[in-house]
C-alpha cells in the first residue's frame, strides 16, 4: 500500500476543511457585525451598505384630555412598534420624536422611509400612555423637517 498517496489525500482534506472553517468564520463575523450595528441603533449604517435609507417625518396630532411629555409619547410609540412588529423592525424604524408642541398636542416623528407605514400603524394603535387614554392621528408624511413643521402649524382644527 502506498502511504504517500494517503498522506496527500489527508493533507488535501485538512486544507479543504481549514478553508471551509475560514469561510464559515468570516460569514459568522460579518453576521455578528450586522447584529451589533442593529442593536446599537446604527441601522442606517447597516442598511446603507446595500441601499440608501431616506428619512421621513410623520406629523401627528393627539386627542386627549390629559397632558403628555415627549419621553412618554416616544416611549409609548416604540413599545407599541416592538409589540406589533418585533425588536428587529423597531431597530430598523428607529422612530424618534424630533418635535412636540404640548400646547397644540402635535408632534413630528422621524423614521426611515422603509418603515414609515409600520410607524404609522403603531401611532394609530397606541391608545393609552400610563393608563391615560389618547388617540394619535397621523396627519401627513413628508421628507423634510422644515415642511413637517410648516404642516404642523397650518393644520386647521375643528371647533
Amino acid at each position: 500500500m502506498d502511504y504517500g498517496i494517503l498522506i496527500y489525500i489527508a493533507l488535501a482534506l485538512s486544507i479543504a476543511s481549514i478553508l471551509a472553517i475560514a469561510v464559515l468564520y468570516s460569514s459568522i463575523r460579518r453576521l455578528r457585525e450586522q447584529v451589533k450595528l442593529i442593536v446599537s441603533r446604527k441601522v442606517e449604517e447597516a442598511l446603507s451598505r446595500t441601499k440608501r435609507i431616506r428619512k421621513r417625518y410623520i406629523v401627528f396630532t393627539i386627542i386627549s384630555e390629559h397632558e403628555f411629555n415627549r419621553k412618554e409619547i416616544e416611549k409609548a410609540v416604540r413599545r407599541k412598534l416592538a409589540v406589533l412588529y418585533g425588536l428587529i423592525n423597531l431597530a430598523k424604524a428607529d422612530p424618534q420624536l424630533v418635535f412636540y408642541d404640548p400646547k397644540l398636542k402635535r408632534g413630528i416623528i422621524r423614521t426611515s422611509h422603509i418603515m414609515k407605514d409600520y410607524v404609522i400603524a403603531a401611532l394609530t394603535t397606541t391608545r393609552e400612555i400610563n393608563g391615560k387614554k389618547l388617540l394619535i392621528i397621523p396627519v401627513k408624511t413628508t421628507g423634510t423637517i422644515k415642511r413637517a413643521k410648516k404642516i404642523m402649524y397650518t393644520i386647521k382644527t375643528k371647533t
